[in-house]
């Protein structure tokens, strides 16, 4: 049986993938901070759970909805996780797609802050804007 919080990053990913904007804020802490990196618009601190959904929308928008993240591998225990997914998006006319990281920080059974580490950094900063 997985560890709880590798099933809740399972979770987020099938949320994220249906659009389910209501089940993925569930998951996280009202406090909680995603992390992003680059030279694109979405680069900085999303904090509280409006700041993530603001993060999602306007990475769903800068691709003209065509971005995908594909879970490939998690690892989890009670206070730490990684996942590792493909993301996949139409840029201009271009299929794109990029590796990343996701580094989580669990309180209390919920995602309290997430990091992300684009293998490919020019192209996340395609897909997201830059």
């Amino acid at each position: 049986m997985a560890h709880g919080n590798v099933e809740l990053i399972e979770r987020a990913y099938a949320a994220f993938a249906a659009g389910d904007l209501e089940t993925i804020l569930s998951l996280w802490t009202d406090d909680g901070v995603w992390h992003t990196g680059g030279n694109n618009a979405q680069a900085g601190d999303h904090e509280g759970k409006e700041g993530v959904a603001g993060y999602l929308g306007a990475v769903a928008q800068s691709s003209g909805g065509t971005f995908r993240a594909e879970l490939q591998n998690v690892l989890a225990d009670d206070t730490n996780g990684y996942s590792l997914h493909k993301a996949t998006a139409t840029v201009d006319g271009e299929a794109v797609e990029v590796w990343s990281v996701l580094g989580y920080r669990f309180v209390d059974g919920k995602i309290t802050e997430i990091w992300t580490f684009d293998f490919d950094q020019d192209t996340s900063d395609r897909i997201l804007g830059g």
